[in-house]
């Protein structure tokens, strides 16, 4: 009698390891699936942080060159505007020119 009982004490232990196996187990996928979310949420905010950073910049840096563009048209266009010019000379080389044989 001694041995069965010594053998369904250790069948009963067997049974409280597996069942403690499986309850860790089922702790650990909880734990490592509520890490995985945390990451994740984490991970989409920083990204939408860099995104709205790096529009900023671009939009920055756009109106920037957008501005010095216009500046150096309008400096272009006022420099053509005040330009002296010579018909006579003009005329005389296309006449040179198309006409010259």
């Amino acid at each position: 009698m001694a041995e069965s009982d010594v053998i369904e004490h250790l069948i009963s232990v067997e049974h409280e390891a597996a069942s403690l196996m499986q309850d860790a187990q089922i702790e650990a996928d909880k734990r490592i699936s509520a890490a995985k979310v945390q990451a994740d949420e984490l991970y989409k905010k920083q990204y939408e942080q860099l995104i709205l950073e790096l529009d900023a910049q671009y939009e920055k840096r756009s109106a920037e060159i957008t501005q010095k563009k216009d500046a150096d048209f309008r400096a272009y266009q006022e420099n053509i505007e005040h330009l002296q010019t010579d018909e006579a000379s003009f005329n005389t080389l296309l006449d040179s020119l198309l006409f010259a044989q």
